[in-house]
């Protein structure tokens, strides 16, 4: 370094002008007369006796008295430990700035747009391993590896998890069956394509999508408001409809806790077309007098738009306008229907599918 620049690294460290040149002068010189160090660092004359002061003050030299006022360096630990303070500082700061772009602080906003598919990545990673009632992901097969051990977790919990796995031409993971016990109740696959986004929904509260994975314009959202979840969920809907099943779980891990109704639906219509026992528990609000209520019973129906093809499951498509089922309590029958129901008795916030048998 040289000695104009390292004059103005310890500028920046504190020193003023005067100081810093009186400074690396006298290390240069190693020790020197007040008047002799004024004139070799160009320092006023009678300026040179404060900035010494000043200097020793803050362990950068020693003074001392023989026919006149000398000054030499001191050993710069002491010195120098200021510095290393301020560099320290310095990292931490470069460190929290790199962190908070990469990583953005989220906040109450309904939607957050980010940079990076990373950082959408990760804050999926940590949904999971939190979410308590539902988990549906549509990842290549490189990003399911990653999410297996937070899914994992999260089936441990008891929570719903569903899969449609995308993966990509070029890609040579293939995954068995095997591969998705004890991580997912269903999991899907469609043909090998490229540019599908990443989406993961989370307990009816929290949607993660990123898009132009890989590329140098990849970006994602990270979206906190049921509404735009339930957008997001007809997508992924609509994917898992083309999607080749390639494994389900033979015997559902009950409780399961719904917050959205379509995905209820779509768990519990293949039992009711086998006229196999589906009891509920739903909590939610009377559409006509909004006061909270909560229920229990068998479902004995379903309730859509369109009408499937004889044999045929429920699509997406049927439930994009009406989806709702009937819930027979023993006293009376209650039509449920989901968020801003407007033609059922009940609007849901919440349906715990309690048992599935005879």
């Amino acid at each position: 370094m040289e000695t104009p620049e390292l004059t103005a690294v310890l500028r920046d460290a504190g020193l003023s002008p005067y100081q810093a040149d009186a400074y690396v002068t006298l290390l240069e010189l190693g020790s020197a007369s007040a008047s002799d160090l004024a004139i070799a660092s160009g320092v006023p004359g009678p300026r040179i006796y404060d900035i010494l002061r000043g200097l020793e003050d803050e362990g950068y030299v020693i003074t001392y008295e023989q026919d006149r006022l000398y000054a030499r360096a001191a050993d710069p630990a002491e010195a120098l430990a200021n510095i290393r303070t301020q560099v320290g500082r310095f990292e931490a700061a470069i460190e929290e700035i790199e962190s908070r772009w990469h990583q953005p602080e989220t906040h109450e906003h309904e939607i957050t747009v980010v940079r990076r598919f990373q950082t959408v990545f990760e804050q999926t990673k940590r949904d999971i391993q939190s979410a308590d009632q539902y988990v549906l992901l549509a990842v290549t097969p490189p990003q399911f590896l990653e999410l297996e051990p937070a899914l994992s977790t999260a089936y441990e919990n008891r929570v719903h998890v569903q899969l449609v796995v995308h993966p990509r031409p070029d890609e040579d993971i293939v995954l068995e069956e095997a591969d998705f016990e004890t991580v997912c109740a269903e999991a899907r696959r469609t043909v090998p394509c490229t540019g599908k986004p990443f989406v993961a929904l989370i307990d009816h509260r929290k949607a993660r999508l990123a898009l132009n994975v890989g590329s140098s314009d990849e970006y994602g959202f990270l979206v906190d408001d049921p509404l735009h979840e339930y957008l997001l969920w007809f997508y992924l809907a609509g994917l898992s409809e083309v999607a080749k099943p390639i494994y389900s779980e033979q015997n559902l891990q009950l409780p399961i806790t719904f917050t959205e109704i379509r995905s209820c639906i779509r768990v519990i219509e293949p039992h009711l077309r086998e006229k196999t026992n589906v009891s509920v528990r739903v909590r939610g609000r009377w559409v006509r007098t909004k006061r909270p209520c909560e229920i229990s019973g068998n479902v004995t129906a379903i309730r859509y738009a369109g009408e499937p093809a004889t044999g045929e499951p429920l699509s997406v498509f049927h439930l994009a306008e009406q989806a709702g089922f009937v819930v027979d309590t023993e006293d009376r029958t209650v039509t449920v229907g989901g968020f801003g129901a407007v033609l059922e008795e009940l609007e849901a916030e919440e349906i715990v599918v309690e048992e599935i048998g005879e």
